[in-house]
């Protein structure tokens, strides 16, 4: 947050990864929503911020996405896309065709402990609050 207002940009872009950082993967043919602790109220944080885009980045195939963007809705959270961030294009440095733009992922293969850190994130938006 402090490169965003250093830099004056309107918004941030943050990825976030469903299994193993927003819910308990589940390995089963039946999807669950086991949410870890905090990471509901974060995302709702996050949704409810006109200056973060939140993008679900995921490989779930599409059939499953739709139901897990259903249930995020459901719950109160809006992603603005799904592995694609068309607000930002190409530019005379960069390509961003392949590899979508963010400032922020969420991950747990970036090393995201959704046990813990979901309430880092509460944190830091508390502390950013928007205008």
């Amino acid at each position: 947050m402090n490169r965003k207002t250093e830099r004056h940009w309107e918004k941030i872009y943050v990825i976030v990864d469903i299994h193993d950082t927003i819910v308990h993967a589940c390995y089963e043919n039946t999807e669950t929503f086991d949410y870890f602790l905090s990471a509901k109220e974060a995302l709702q944080l996050m949704t409810n911020r006109d200056d973060v885009c939140l993008i679900l980045w995921s490989s779930t195939y599409r059939e499953k996405l739709a139901m897990y963007l259903d249930h995020f809705a459901a719950d109160g959270i809006r992603f603005d896309y799904v592995n694609a961030n068309p607000e930002v294009t190409n530019t005379a440095l960069s390509d961003f065709e392949a590899k979508l733009y963010y400032n922020v992922g969420i991950d747990d293969k970036f090393g995201f402990e959704p046990e813990t850190d979901w309430t880092s994130v509460i944190e830091v938006l508390s502390l950013y609050k928007t205008n």
